[in-house]
């Protein structure tokens, strides 16, 4: 429902106007009279009026001037004008003030009617077009700490182009520039305030972030997110006009972060540990490496250590960036699991773990290992019909986003130990037979790979091979000339990223005399050449 306001010095033509309007066809909800330009000022500020319909000539306040007066207010209303057949030209001189229409006296109630419902139409159209801009509004306003964590994630790893990055900063209300120098630290929640549930702990990383606000906003411009390690990063530069030195900025930083832990200790009554980094970076194109070289530090926090105030100096570009080995060295662990091959898995997950502590890798290889050893427990869960959160404690199942070395070691060896433990209480442990078939295939891996076959297994172990096969496929629901081939083409792959034999040599110490028919086999299992997986690994 709308409202009209009908404006003209004689009462008589005011009545006569509303009189012809059909309130109820048009969904208008009041229509108000002034019988003057000053009393209709007046109702214009009191009420919600959406059409105005004012007659030219007035005394002391003429309808142009009351339009005047109406657009300066600023609000959005539509206005037709009346006036006499010899006060046409004069009229026109009304369009600079965006009227909707022009009606003569006297009032055609069919071009009134017409004239109105047009203009209901328009009130309509626009009333739901503002409508959706203010639904718009709230949800990006609801959005906008997602949309700004989201940015800066991908700034964490990958530079963005120039053109891209300065449209979503102005969009985002992001006041940081190109070329601009940022420091960057971390904040790691703690003992039970990293115990909480999703929505609780959301709650605690708020409040954090908005002490680290009221700290850092009159010195620094802020930015942070939620990385995927469930680490709080954040990203500072000098306000405009704060022409510090980067080591004043540096020490400036470092004493506001160290209020942040205080302060957000004391009041969270938990602890939190603080990473920050020693140089500052040019931004956007140095907060990848320097984020990296923070992520590394905080990589040395044992977790018994906490309320940790750290800081980091160097690169972690010198780092090194390389393949784990042992996690992709056949036999796999999805396979050892598989085949029930419980001591062995866990000699593989012995030597996955000491390789990413002997190195210094970058945490993502954490998270590589990770992936790699729950697909494998997911698997065998789902395998045997069931959730791998049913295995274990209830605390365990699948682990949280992004666990520290420690943490992924402890829980790799208990859901092994789970797993193995149901497997033997449903009776499907597997006998002797199963042992002796691998263990033979992997005597025979480097040398006698050309002898392994069907027969050759089943002649070592001393029966038929059709009843070994048909063993073998009892006892692990596999066909035993299909695990000596993908071992064969796991070998192979294995190989080919980490030696630089050729593939003819490759092909023979598998056991294949003829090269092209190893690689037509290579090419089945994994879509691809001996040579293009080659290229792919980046070993040629």
């Amino acid at each position: 429902m709308f409202e009209v306001l009908i404006v003209d010095d004689i009462p008589s033509q005011v009545d006569s106007i509303a009189a012809t309007i059909p309130k109820d066809e048009l969904g208008i909800g009041r229509i108000h009279k002034a019988f003057s330009g000053e009393e209709a000022l007046k109702l214009y500020r009191e009420q919600n009026i959406h059409i105005v319909i004012t007659d030219i000539r007035m005394p002391e306040m003429n309808g142009i001037e009351l339009i005047r007066e109406i657009r300066e207010l600023g609000r959005k209303v539509k206005i037709i004008v009346i006036s006499g057949y010899a006060d046409f030209e004069y009229a026109q001189s009304v369009v600079p003030y965006n009227t909707s229409g022009y009606l003569m006296k006297p009032v055609n109630p069919d071009q009134m009617r017409k004239t109105l419902g047009k203009l209901a139409e328009e009130i309509a159209c626009e009333t739901k077009l503002h409508q959706q801009q203010q639904r718009d509004v709230y949800a990006f306003r609801e959005n906008l700490p997602a949309l700004r964590g989201e940015l800066l994630n991908r700034l964490l790893y990958n530079v963005i182009p120039n053109a891209e990055l300065e449209r979503k900063l102005f969009l985002l209300n992001l006041p940081f520039s190109l070329d601009r120098k940022v420091g960057l630290f971390l904040v790691r929640l703690e003992g039970k305030l990293q115990e909480y549930e999703r929505l609780d702990k959301g709650l605690i990383e708020y409040a954090v972030t908005n002490m680290a606000e009221e700290l850092f906003r009159d010195d620094f411009h802020l930015c942070f997110c939620r990385d995927h390690n469930e680490y709080l990063v954040f990203i500072v530069s000098a306000k405009e006009g704060n022409n510090a030195n980067v080591h004043t900025l540096q020490n400036t930083m470092d004493v506001l972060a160290a209020q942040l832990k205080k302060k957000a200790e004391s009041l969270l009554s938990g602890s939190i540990s603080v990473v920050l980094a020693e140089n500052w970076t040019s931004f956007p194109e140095g907060v990848p490496g320097l984020y990296r070289s923070v992520i590394d530090g905080m990589r040395l926090i044992e977790d018994k250590r906490q309320s940790v105030f750290l800081r980091i100096a160097g690169n972690l570009d010198q780092a090194r960036i390389g393949t784990l080995t042992s996690l992709y060295r056949p036999p796999l662990l999805i396979h050892l699991l598989d085949t029930g091959n419980w001591g062995h898995a866990e000699e593989k997950l012995t030597e996955i773990f000491a390789e990413l502590k002997s190195v210094n890798y970058p945490p993502e290889h954490a998270n590589e290992a990770y992936f790699a050893i729950a697909n494998a427990y997911q698997y065998m869960a789902h395998k045997k019909g069931k959730l791998l959160s049913e295995f274990g404690p209830s605390s365990f199942g699948l682990m949280p986003a992004a666990p520290s070395l420690n943490q992924l070691e402890k829980w790799a060896f208990l859901m092994l130990r789970c797993l193995r433990e149901q497997s033997e209480d449903s009776s499907e442990k597997q006998s002797g037979l199963v042992d002796k078939v691998h263990k033979f295939i992997e005597r025979n891996m480097n040398d006698n790979l050309n002898n392994l076959s069907l027969q050759t297994l089943a002649a070592h172990i001393g029966l038929h091979p059709a009843y070994l096969s048909r063993a073998y496929r009892a006892e692990t629901g596999n066909n035993l000339s299909e695990y000596i081939l993908r071992y064969r083409m796991e070998l192979a792959s294995h190989l080919l990223r980490s030696s630089d034999k050729k593939i003819y040599e490759i092909a023979h110490i598998l056991g294949y005399q003829a090269v092209p028919h190893f690689i037509k086999l290579f090419k089945t299992f994994t879509n691809m050449t001996p040579q293009e997986y080659r290229d792919r690994t980046g070993l040629s």
